[in-house]
């Protein structure tokens, strides 16, 4: 019997120990984060923006070359920047 409990404890911490995630980022996370509605951030998102919103372009702020693609959106959709 005391046999048996060891083994299976001895399985059960190796299964523990050599199952795990791995180092890298997932492949397939999930690309946005949502704060209760406050404030969304989508990355690499070029979809475009509705009537309903105030849309802010940085390339209206300042001159850059490497846009990502990425849109924040505050207060329910009702202020959005994007980087694009």
């Amino acid at each position: 019997m005391r046999c048996k409990v060891i083994a299976l404890f001895s399985v059960a911490v190796s299964a523990l120990v050599f199952t795990g995630c791995g180092s890298k980022g997932a492949s397939m996370g999930s690309k946005e984060a949502n704060l209760l509605g406050v404030a969304k951030y989508q990355k690499a998102n070029y979809s475009p923006t509705g009537p309903n919103t105030f849309a802010i372009h940085t390339d209206e702020l300042f001159t850059r070359r490497n846009f990502s693609g990425d849109k924040m959106t505050f207060l329910w959709g009702l202020v959005t920047l994007k980087d694009y």
